[in-house]
């Protein structure tokens, strides 16, 4: 009996240690990884692998294939092919990058936000529900903007013409 005091009362003191974030953490595919301290879902330093699924990143995430990170990035996550995100304070890099919110940037051969953008969208094609700031591409696409569109093709809904060649601007 007093063994199991003892030991209920070591788990008890350790439980706060297992909520600290991670500070690194080495990913494989998905989940399946390890992280130094023991939390492969909050990072606040670096996330390296090949894919990885990540609730939170407060720093850098580098994956050779995809990343993502579920609810909110803050600072700066790179992937070859597809980097996913909820909310991005910062910037995401990617083949295809698609977030909902983002205040920052998003450079990649195509750039998605089902949402808002504040900042910036450089790549091929370009689409944003909303954007305050500057898209720049060959095809640029928002339903509402307030700033600045450059490229071949640039539509935006609520613009003066929906659709312009080279700039397309509303403030």
């Amino acid at each position: 009996m007093k063994k199991l005091l003892i030991l209920a009362l070591a788990l008890f003191a350790a439980w706060p240690a297992a909520a600290e974030p991670g500070i690194f953490k080495l990913s494989l595919w998905d989940k399946t990884a390890i992280a130094s301290p023991d939390n492969i879902h909050d990072i606040t330093g670096i996330d390296l692998g090949i894919g990885s699924k990540t609730e939170t990143i407060s720093g850098v995430q580098l994956d050779l294939i995809f990343a993502q990170t579920e609810y909110e990035l803050k600072g700066v996550s790179f992937a070859w092919i597809i980097n996913l995100a909820n909310d991005v304070y910062g910037a995401q890099f990617g083949l295809l990058a698609k977030a909902e919110n983002i205040a920052g940037a998003q450079f990649g051969f195509v750039n998605m936000s089902n949402r808002e953008i504040s900042g910036l969208q450089f790549g091929l094609f370009n689409q944003a529900e909303y954007i305050h700031g500057v898209q720049i591409g060959f095809v640029n696409y928002a339903r509402t903007i307030e700033g600045l569109q450059v490229g071949i093709l640039n539509i935006a809904e609520n613009g003066w013409f929906p659709a312009m060649v080279l700039v397309n601007v509303r403030f």
